[in-house]
Formats: C-alpha cells, sequence, structure tokens
C-alpha cells in the first residue's frame, strides 16, 4: 500500500493534539497491520467492525481480503481523522462512522445493521483511555460480537511497565490480565518488528 503524506500528516498532528485519544504519532506497520488483518479472519467473515481506523492503514488490508458481500464498519472519534479517511478509501463495502466505540450497536443500527458482527479489529490505544470508559468500551464490544466472534486488539509491550496520560500520569497496563478476566480464551502474538514492539491479542469467548 503506498503512503499518502496527507494521511500520514493528519495523523501525526493529531497525535500530539490528543495524544491520549490517539496512543500513536505514526500509523502502524505493515508486520502489525497483517497480525491484526490475520487474527480478524477476514476472509470468513460476514461482518467486520474496526475500531480507531485512523487513516486506513488497515482498513485497506481488511477490504481487500473480505467477501464480496461482506461489510465493514468503522468507527473514528477523532473528526478529522474520520474525514481523511472517507477521502482515502472508497469502496462499496465500506461504512465510515464518526462516533465513540462505547456505542457500537447502536451507531450499527443507524447504519441499517442490526445483526451482530464476527470481528472487532481494534486500534484503540486501551491503555491510555480512562478506566471507566475503557471499560464501557469493552462491554460494548463484547454485546456486539456474534457466537464464535473474536475482538483482536493491539497494545505495545512497554505498556505493561510504562505509560504516560497527559491527563492521568504515569498508568502502566497490563493487557492480557485484563482481557483474560473477560474472555476465556486470550491468544498473545509478539509484533517485534513493528515501533514500538507490540502484542497481538485474540480474545473469543466472553465471560
Amino acid at each position: 500500500m503506498k503512503p499518502d503524506p496527507r494521511a500520514f500528516w493528519t495523523f501525526f498532528r493529531q497525535g500530539f493534539a490528543k495524544w491520549d485519544q490517539t496512543a500513536s504519532f505514526v500509523p502502524s506497520q505493515r508486520f502489525l497491520v497483517d497480525a491484526m488483518v490475520n487474527g480478524a479472519e477476514p476472509e470468513r467473515a460476514r461482518r467486520i467492525v474496526e475500531l480507531g481506523p485512523g487513516v486506513g492503514v488497515m482498513t485497506k488490508p481488511l477490504l481487500s481480503r473480505m467477501r464480496a458481500d461482506a461489510e465493514l464498519y468503522t468507527i473514528e472519534i477523532d473528526p478529522p481523522i474520520h474525514e481523511q479517511l472517507v477521502r482515502a478509501v472508497v469502496d462499496p463495502r465500506l461504512h465510515p462512522i464518526c462516533g465513540s466505540a462505547e456505542h457500537i450497536r447502536d451507531l450499527l443500527a443507524e447504519k441499517g445493521c442490526n445483526e451482530k458482527v464476527d470481528a472487532v479489529v481494534s486500534s484503540l490505544g486501551m491503555s491510555l483511555i480512562p478506566p471507566a470508559v475503557r471499560d464501557r468500551i469493552v462491554e460494548s464490544i463484547i454485546d456486539s460480537l456474534a457466537p464464535g466472534g473474536v475482538y483482536v486488539q493491539f497494545g505495545y509491550i512497554h505498556t505493561r511497565y510504562l505509560v504516560i496520560s497527559t491527563e492521568r500520569g504515569f498508568v502502566p497496563f497490563d493487557y492480557l490480565g485484563y482481557l483474560e478476566s473477560r474472555f476465556e480464551r486470550v491468544q498473545r502474538t509478539p509484533v517485534p518488528l513493528n515501533f514500538p514492539p507490540a502484542w497481538v491479542f485474540e480474545s473469543r469467548k466472553p465471560r
């Protein structure tokens, strides 16, 4: 996928302006994108939700592997980044939404989708999201998943020991422990070649 300098600059600028929301200055790299997309098994999915799609670095690979009759719903809370995605990715199977991941089912219903989804792919910076909001987002994810569905989330390896929030200071976050308290099956895959190095978590069977 050819980089889009305008998209990169939009993401970089919003990272400075809204660090706790964006949680990064640069989009995910190819190794992390591949691991996330593989975890979602897009070839088998009828409906996928992508949370925090940014400027589309994961959206395009998802669409390239999805069936012709499948649908992808992206939910982005940041309006400038959402607008960049709308301009950058045009596909009849894509339904871009500007809104909060706390309200997945309601947002999908506004787009005419009342069914549950086969996969939720999340690039949200969960380690920086306030705990109460984070819990509501995960509850929203669980509520939106069909039986047998998968929630794919990445987290940077350093977050277990060091996370700096502009609003809450130092807030280390244990992704694995958090997810295992809410799902019966959590598979963790390292992506050391991403910058920063990351884990990809595939969570199934909500408790």
